[in-house]
C-alpha cells in the first residue's frame, strides 16, 4: 500500500500532504520544552492488519497553535 508513499508525497500539495498527515497520525507528544517529540500515537496499530481504526470518524480537525 505505501511502496510509493514517498513519491506521492512529494507530488502532493501542501493540502493533500496535510490531510495525508491528519489521516496517518492520531496524536503527537511533546517533550516539557515542546522542542522535542516524545511519542507519536497513529490511528493504527500492529494488531490493525486492516487499519480499521486508521480514519477519524469526526470532521473536526484541529491544529497546535
Amino acid at each position: 500500500m505505501l511502496t510509493n508513499f514517498d513519491d506521492m508525497f512529494e507530488g502532493a500539495t501542501n493540502e493533500e500532504k496535510r490531510a495525508l498527515l491528519r489521516a496517518l497520525i492520531k496524536e503527537v507528544h511533546m517533550e516539557a520544552d515542546r522542542k522535542s517529540i516524545k511519542n507519536i500515537v497513529f490511528w493504527f496499530t500492529g494488531d490493525d492488519y486492516y487499519m480499521k481504526s486508521a480514519m477519524s470518524v469526526s470532521e473536526v480537525r484541529g491544529t497546535v497553535p
